[in-house]
C-alpha cells in the first residue's frame, strides 16, 4: 500500500495529481511535450501517463452558482460524463483525500506520514464536521449533494419539484459555511 497519494498505483487520484504536474510542466516549458523525445515524462513516467492518461476521468471541480445540476455527456467522447462532483478545486480535493488516509488507518500500513502538513486548517473545515460527512454520505444525501442553500434553490428537471435535503446534512453543510 501506497505511503502518499501520488505513489498510490493505478488509482484515479494518481492520474489526477499526474495531469496536475504534467499541465504544470507543460506550461513551464512553453507547451509542447515533444521537446523531451516524445518517449519519456519529464520525471520518468511513460509517454501514456503524459499524454492524457487522467482524460477519461471525469473532473473533479464543479462550479456550484453556474454549472446544471444534471450530468452533462461528454464532448470528447473520452469519458462518459464532463460534469465534476465536489464544489472545490482539485488542489483543495486533493488535501480533503489527503487529510482522510491520515485518519483512516492511524498506525497501520498506507497512512500518510505525519511530516506532510495538514489540510483542513487551510479548508477551514472542522474534523468531526468532514469525519461525517464522508462515512455517511449514502445516508445523508439521497438524491443531491451540494450546500443547503444551492439545493433549495433548485428543482428536479424532470419533475419540477424541490430536493430533499435531510436535516443533519443540512445541519452539517451549515458549520462549514
Amino acid at each position: 500500500m501506497a505511503e502518499t497519494l501520488e505513489g498510490s498505483d493505478h488509482t484515479p487520484v494518481q492520474r489526477q495529481i499526474e495531469g496536475l504536474v504534467d499541465e504544470a510542466c507543460v506550461s513551464r516549458d512553453g507547451g509542447d511535450d515533444a521537446s523531451n523525445g516524445g518517449g519519456e515524462a519529464h520525471d520518468g513516467r511513460s509517454h501514456r501517463s503524459t499524454m492524457g492518461g487522467n482524460e477519461f476521468l471525469s473532473p473533479v471541480s464543479i462550479h456550484e452558482q453556474s454549472d446544471p445540476l444534471e450530468p452533462r455527456a461528454s464532448e470528447s467522447r473520452k469519458r462518459c460524463n464532463d460534469k465534476g462532483f465536489v464544489t472545490m478545486p482539485i488542489e483543495d480535493h486533493l488535501k480533503l483525500l489527503d487529510w482522510t488516509a491520515r485518519q483512516a488507518a492511524p498506525g497501520k500500513r498506507g497512512r500518510t506520514p505525519a511530516a506532510i502538513p495538514p489540510i483542513l486548517v487551510r479548508l477551514g473545515l472542522d474534523r468531526a464536521t468532514v469525519c461525517e460527512l464522508v462515512s455517511e454520505f449514502g445516508r445523508l444525501f439521497c438524491c443531491v449533494a451540494r450546500r443547503p442553500a444551492c439545493v433549495d434553490s433548485m428543482r428536479c428537471h424532470r419533475t419540477h419539484r424541490r430536493y430533499h435535503l435531510r436535516r443533519r446534512a443540512r445541519e452539517l453543510l451549515t458549520t462549514t459555511d
